[in-house]
């Protein structure tokens, strides 16, 4: 880990030392670092068909001169003095090309928002270790996926001596499993300590459910119908409320799908509360600007919402007080407060309905009056009298956020399960949710 903030903190010292102070207007340059130290390990069958590692890190530079800005993001090596060279050049070039640049109306003048350093270090298994749990937890079952672990690393830090750092270690493994006659249960197990018996009990969970998926398959007609959201599921929902529904800068513009609940036209059920809660260690607290948020942020409070995330920029240009969200104003460490109902109450409380575990595809159908569409995925099982019949054929649901976290939410488990973001595109992702699963009643199916 150290390797990684120590590059970080010679960049910054080094770039810093390069800037034009004789100008009228001084240039500021704030500085966003991305690093990582990943392993990937890819099953196919239950066995093993890859392992890879990555280590690599990215600086980010944004120099601002009065109101201009210009932005670069770079590569570098993680010896620090062989990258000298190559940042002094892209410093140069942003200081020929910010000068070009027409101003930037909205722009915000950086300050010195003070320093941290938090370093999480969780329990993350080694490819070997994860390998002989595997193997003697699956036996013969036919299981494809992919177990990422290691140490994500963020830091920020300006020319007006702001500095901050954050480092991780985390672990996502999302796999399925398929019967002989290729049909499907997903599941995902996540987080920041990798314990044993939480990982035997969530694959023994996805087994149980694989052993009802070859009996016959049951149609269901549209209409509408009581379901259980598992956990999975209930987090697709949610990652959905990161499209514009949290959103300050989204409320102002006329594109809030949670407009509604926000003016008090609307309410959700007590049940529900929502918040942003950077002690769970999936996220850093700092946001691009370096700004701090507080450790935790209540979003929907017992079915009313208490606060939108809202980012300096729509502070300036709208006058919202911000909360020092990040520039897309998302959420970055979202979790959903659990409830009362148990596991073993789970298909007695659907009686005759639906258990979706899974869910894809999901957009927005009705976006400002918050309607999400979406398809059912592996898993999901018709329900009679409280008894598992079968798996169903693939269902299209149409249904209002209104009515799942409102007047059709009956019923939040007492247990909850992490979600990291499993983007790996480029480099790895932080952030993630916390979520439990949703007993929803008249949850509405078109085809």
């Amino acid at each position: 880990m150290d390797s990684y903030k120590e590059t970080f903190h010679h960049a910054s010292e080094f770039l810093f030392s390069k800037l034009d102070k004789s100008n009228k207007f001084e240039e500021v340059l704030n500085l966003n670092f991305k690093g990582e130290d990943t392993n990937f390990i890819r099953f196919n069958k239950s066995r093993v068909r890859q392992i890879s590692g990555v280590e690599q890190a990215s600086l980010e530079l944004e120099l601002i001169v009065g109101n201009k800005k210009a932005i670069r993001e770079v590569t570098i090596s993680l010896n620090g003095d062989s990258n000298d060279l190559l940042l002094s050049n892209v410093l140069s070039e942003l200081q020929k090309e910010v000068r070009q640049l027409p101003d930037d109306p909205f722009i915000t003048p950086l300050k010195n928002e003070g320093e941290s350093d938090v370093q999480n270090t969780g329990s993350v298994p080694t490819p070997n270790e994860f390998i002989d749990l595997l193997a003697s937890t699956m036996g013969e079952a036919d299981l494809a996926g992919y177990l990422t672990s290691g140490s994500g690393h963020r830091g920020n830090a300006n020319s007006l001596g702001q500095k901050h750092w954050f480092s991780s270690q985390s672990f996502f493994f999302d796999y399925s499993l398929y019967t002989a006659k290729e049909k499907a249960v997903k599941g995902t197990y996540a987080g920041t300590h990798f314990k044993r018996d939480e990982f035997e009990a969530v694959i023994n969970e996805s087994m149980a459910a694989l052993k009802v998926m070859d009996r016959p398959q049951v149609e269901v007609k549209p209409g509408e119908y009581k379901v259980y959201l598992a956990p999975a599921a209930t987090h697709e929902i949610v990652d959905m409320l990161g499209w514009h529904a949290l959103s300050g800068g989204a409320y102002q513009r006329g594109e809030c799908p949670l407009a509604d609940l926000y003016d008090g036209k609307r309410e959700f059920s007590p049940l529900m509360t929502l918040k942003e809660n950077f002690n769970l260690g999936l996220s850093p607290a700092f946001n691009g600007w370096g700004e701090v948020s507080e450790s935790q942020l209540p979003l929907v409070t017992k079915g009313k919402m208490d606060n939108f995330l809202v980012s300096r920029e729509t502070e300036k240009e709208y006058g919202m007080k911000s909360n020092k969200a990040s520039g897309s104003e998302g959420p970055r460490a979202l979790q959903m407060i659990s409830g009362s109902l148990s596991r073993e109450e789970i298909l007695k409380e659907i009686g005759t309905g639906l258990y979706l575990s899974n869910l894809h595809y999901l957009n927005w159908s009705d976006k400002p009056k918050g309607r999400v569409t979406g398809m059912t995925r592996f898993g999901c099982l018709w329900v009679e009298n409280g008894e598992i019949v079968g798996p169903i054929k693939d269902l299209r649901f149409d249904e209002s956020l209104y009515k799942i976290f409102g007047t059709g939410l009956k019923g939040v488990t007492n247990f909850s399960q992490v979600f990291m973001s499993t983007s790996t595109y480029g480099d790895r992702s932080l952030g993630g949710s916390d979520v439990p699963g949703l007993m929803v009643e008249g949850f509405k199916f078109t085809l």
